[in-house]
């Protein structure tokens, strides 16, 4: 039973829920950047809503004010599994050779939903490799546009020309002015991505 008198103002939902022990699968929140709301994976339902909400971008007080709340119903469950097989469309099935292999949150998502066919058979999007520097070797093409290793290089390591760039099935992870990562901090980015589009570099060597 979830205590919702001792829920503070500035406390997010998926944060509240997460503390009190609901799991909540999430690519693109961290309790220590900004709000993106990108992936949509987090979504709950509510009683009095028409629509699933996303519960990182939601105020626990104000949510669960007088209101019943679902995160595993079968709206929920129907809605996550569509939004990750749009993660996955164009996503590579790398994951023998990936070095997130094994500690992957796509890869534990997509054994959950038990995916074993798709149903999109057009060619899948590849995204050359960026030279962010020498500590950090990318992968591009496993990137899902989670945003947070651009919230922390702008808002931690103060590296503005670090972001997304383009529209829709064209945006792309990168530096704008094709700059390498001075920061001594870049090597954080490695840590934050959840499905190992970024590696250590001296792996490599």
């Amino acid at each position: 039973m979830l205590n919702k008198k001792k829920i503070g103002n500035k406390i997010s939902l998926i944060s509240y829920l997460i503390t009190n022990g609901i799991s909540i699968p999430h690519y693109c929140y961290h309790s220590h950047l900004s709000v993106a709301g990108n992936c949509r994976v987090c979504l709950i339902e509510l009683k009095n809503s028409i629509k699933p909400i996303v519960s990182c971008a939601t105020s626990a007080k104000t949510t669960l004010y007088n209101n019943v709340m679902y995160h595993d119903s079968a709206l929920i469950k129907k809605a996550r599994e569509n939004i990750l097989e749009f993660l996955l469309l164009n996503h590579p099935l790398d994951c023998p050779i990936c070095d997130q292999g094994g500690e992957c949150d796509l890869q534990d998502q997509s054994i959950f939903f038990g995916f074993t066919k798709r149903r999109f058979y057009k060619f899948k999007r590849v995204i050359g490799d960026k030279d962010l520097g020498p500590i950090v070797k990318t992968v591009m093409t496993r990137c899902i546009h989670c945003t947070r290793c651009v919230r922390f290089a702008t808002e931690i390591a103060g590296v503005e020309e670090f972001g997304m760039f383009g529209r829709g099935g064209s945006s792309e992870i990168g530096t704008y002015i094709n700059k390498i990562i001075s920061s001594e901090l870049s090597g954080n980015i490695i840590d934050l991505c959840p499905v190992g589009s970024f590696t250590i570099n001296s792996y490599y060597l």
